[in-house]
């Protein structure tokens, strides 16, 4: 059997595509993303099913869990709290990696509770991310250079047949560390764009946009370089696919970044960029629920029947669908045929093959909520 190799990289628009010269000239076609940030979108990815980004979870069986189950060895490297095993993503793997802080320290836990009792205050929240910028969040993850040479020896030394997801973080905001990341100045003012009422901020000028645009494409560029020099330093020459968790918004509407509390389902965070190599498809959009049963399908593997994503060979799936959700309400996006139809903030329940869920907030250990926060996802910029 065929090794299988996932790719995702964090934050990239499909618009922007140009600016990964390695990925474009690969097999490339456009996603609908089944969720507008990371952790319900990657969740729709691995287990190619809705209930996954109503409920922004894991919701089995994922793709290295059907891969295990064929004898494959399968290896996870995913630099964010949003994936971590609270969610489910570490099911099926061998070996599972996030890179996260660990939150057993009791004495770290009640710190943790306590900074998230008070960053339920939007006026502490801003102070919070005017003394932690983001960039000093990322700065303590690996970066993709680092995730990019251990995935090669995890993936070198296994038993083949092999499974690696990698996630790459440098596309995220601030699109870099250092001297390459968006000054923290701007980078908060992008945040609190589009904000209402007593956190409204002053609007971002022409020439900040322009900076955060070609910050961003930077960005990009060298998580481009990454992926072709993971995909050089295998041992073999698996079915590779790439694609990302979401886009991001690069001032249109007066919105930057992507915000889970806004629940917004525009194309700038739902369309991404899709690449193959190793297998052929022809359809050129599709939804990402469609990823993981193509890739079963190139190694002669039926994909389960509670699934909602479908083998590009065989069409693909349709309607394309996007939930937004967050805390007990979601955004929904349909698309079919050059058309698409939005509700949004609702209560939305979905039912299928006997089961009924509905969006709702998810309990976390207060240590990595606290690390989520640190990223950016809280009720307000």
């Amino acid at each position: 059997m065929d090794d299988v190799v996932l790719v995702t990289a964090d934050s990239v628009r499909h618009d922007h595509r140009d600016a990964m010269e390695f990925v474009s000239s690969l097999d490339a076609h456009t996603g609908i993303t089944a969720a507008h940030y990371t952790r319900p979108s990657l969740a729709g990815l691995l287990t190619a099913n809705l209930l996954s980004a109503l409920q922004s979870k894991a919701v089995g069986p994922t793709l290295p869990e059907v891969l295990a189950e064929h004898g494959y060895t399968c290896i996870g490297l995913v630099p964010s709290p949003q994936a971590d095993s609270t969610f489910g993503f570490d099911a099926g793997f061998d070996a599972y990696e996030t890179f996260s802080e660990g939150g057993g320290n009791p004495l770290e836990n009640r710190r943790s509770q306590v900074r998230e009792f008070l960053g339920g205050f939007p006026l502490v929240r801003r102070l919070y991310r005017r003394l932690v910028p983001m960039e000093a969040v990322l700065t303590s993850l690996p970066d993709d250079g680092a995730i990019v040479d251990e995935a090669i020896e995890r993936f070198n030394d296994a038993p083949a047949p092999r499974f690696l997801w990698v996630h790459l973080m440098g596309s995220h905001r601030p699109y870099g560390t250092g001297a390459e990341a968006l000054p923290p100045a701007l980078d908060r003012k992008a945040g609190a764009a589009g904000n209402r009422g007593l956190l409204r901020s002053k609007p971002v000028s022409d020439r900040e946009t322009e900076l955060i645009r070609r910050t961003y494409r930077r960005a990009l560029a060298r998580v481009d370089s990454r992926i072709e020099r993971l995909l050089d330093g295998l041992d073999s020459d698996p079915a590779v696919a790439f694609t990302s968790d979401h886009g991001d918004e690069l001032g249109e509407e007066g919105y930057f970044y992507h915000q889970g509390f806004r629940r917004r389902v525009v194309d700038t965070l739902t369309e991404v960029p899709v690449a193959f190599s190793g297998l052929s498809v022809e359809r050129d959009r599709f939804s990402l629920l469609d990823v993981a049963p193509t890739l079963l399908g190139h190694v002669g593997i039926e994909p389960p029947e509670r699934w909602h994503g479908s083998d590009l060979a065989a069409g693909g799936s349709e309607p394309m669908v996007t939930i937004a959700p967050w805390h007990e309400a979601a955004t929904v996006a349909v698309r079919t045929d050059g058309t698409k139809l939005v509700a949004s903030d609702a209560d939305v329940s979905l039912e299928t093959g006997g089961e009924r869920a509905a969006a709702s907030r998810t309990e976390v250990p207060a240590a990595l909520e606290d690390r989520l926060r640190d990223l950016g996802y809280a009720d307000a910029g």
